[in-house]
């Protein structure tokens, strides 16, 4: 195991009082540890602090069972200056998606749900006004004509999964043509199965995973957090370009794109609402899971398993014949609103749009907005997690990320994936 040394620069020689005194550089400090030969792995989070313009962040990775990476740096509050700690959480935005595929994936395993029963049957209010045949596989892969919430929305609306429901369940999907393929959509996927799991299980959806998953696995993470633990999520904050490339779609004039990504829009200019303290301690299931890169890797490495394992052998939490439907690939179609091609499996885990040799070719689970990273290999038996503060916007901008990801599955060849 290594660890980067905690070094600074020498202090400047003493100035007169009315002199400006530059700014002291300090050296990036890498806390945690990597295991031998993942030192590279290191070295590019090192980069991303000193060189990418990160702020804090935190990654982790297990292979074959063990936590080969785990490490963290940066600051963890720019208001305060409070340095990431080993504890350090951070909200995952659409990561959040991943982590209700797999809640939804467990009721599967139970019995208690089916991806391809039309969610009437569930929940028999969401039928009204044509949606009668929509199942969960359409809502989780965005191909259900229900991106968004027609009735007017205030931000502190979206913390109130009841009443998001039942605005849901009293409006018909989008006829627009472009409704025909992949529809993104920020919220209505996970209000949507949040809704079914309580209707068919009585807990909502994160008490179920807390007694059903984290608990049992001992994960330290959740759709949100409780108010008493509300200080362990970093500050989030506005980086590079990020804003500016939702320019289009929160400013648009076309209606559905206002229903979708203006109502309300999920990153004002004008404030970070993300910090708000409900924002942490609600509940937004496709938005605000709050967790460890330690934990969420962790998860992701207990899935890779899985489906590594034999049809019919015993499994950790799912067993080989729900993954292999869940990471199928569903739909691969371009959003016509943002313009981004997507694939999906038929769970809602974003897999590969690109498959390219190597070990990550089989991978799947959910990116979040800002740049943060959540998935497993299952061809490597990896699970992987990327948490940061900072949101720095898609492309070339970031590439933070992408530089950990490549790092770790270059060391895994060379030990011999």
């Amino acid at each position: 195991m290594t660890t980067l040394p905690d070094t600074t620069a020498p202090a400047p020689a003493p100035t007169p009082l009315d002199a400006a005194v530059p700014a002291v550089p300090v050296v990036p400090v890498v806390e945690g540890h990597v295991a031998d030969g993942f030192e590279e792995v290191r070295e590019e989070f090192h980069r991303n602090l000193s060189e990418r313009e990160e702020l804090g962040g935190a990654f982790s990775a297990w292979w074959r069972g063990e936590k080969v990476v785990d490490i963290w740096g940066g600051v963890a509050d720019p208001g305060t200056g409070r340095a990431w700690e080993p504890g350090t959480k951070s909200l995952i935005f659409s990561g959040s998606k991943g982590i209700v595929a797999i809640t939804l994936l467990v009721a599967v395993q139970k019995g208690l749900i089916d991806f391809d029963t039309p969610i009437a049957r569930y929940w028999p209010e969401f039928g009204r006004h044509g949606k009668e045949h929509i199942t969960l596989r359409q809502t989780m892969t965005y191909t259900a004509g229900l991106p968004g919430v027609r009735a007017p929305l205030r931000q502190e609306d979206i913390t109130d999964p009841l009443a998001m429901a039942r605005l849901i369940a009293d409006q018909a999907p989008e006829e627009d043509g472009r409704a025909g393929g992949i529809l993104y959509g920020p919220y209505t996927a996970g209000w949507i199965a949040g809704e079914v799991l309580r209707r068919v299980d009585g807990r909502p959806i994160d008490r179920f995973f807390a007694e059903e998953i984290a608990g049992p696995l001992g994960l330290d993470m959740g759709y949100g957090i409780p108010v008493a633990r509300a200080g362990e999520v970093a500050r989030l904050e506005y980086g590079a370009h990020f804003l500016e490339q939702y320019t289009g779609f929160f400013t648009s004039d076309d209606p559905m794109t206002q229903r979708i990504w203006q109502n309300p829009i999920p990153f004002p200019h004008e404030e970070m609402v993300w910090n708000r303290p409900e924002r942490r301690t609600e509940l937004i299931p496709a938005a605000n899971v709050i967790g460890t890169a330690r934990a969420i890797s962790r998860l992701y490495a207990v899935l890779a398993a899985d489906a590594r394992r034999a049809p019919g052998e015993e499994h950790l939490l799912l067993s080989r014949e729900v993954l292999d439907d869940a990471r199928r690939e569903y739909v691969r179609k371009t959003d016509p609103l943002i313009d981004i091609r997507m694939v999906y499996g038929g769970a809602g885990f974003r897999l590969r749009s690109t498959p390219r040799p190597g070990v990550d070719g089989d991978s799947f689970g959910h990116d979040g907005g800002g740049g943060s990273a959540h998935l497993a290999w299952p061809g490597a038996d990896v699970g992987v997690s990327y948490i940061t503060n900072r949101l720095i916007a898609v492309g070339p901008d970031d590439k933070r990320a992408s530089s950990l990801l490549k790092a770790l599955a270059r060391a895994i060849t060379r030990l011999g994936a």
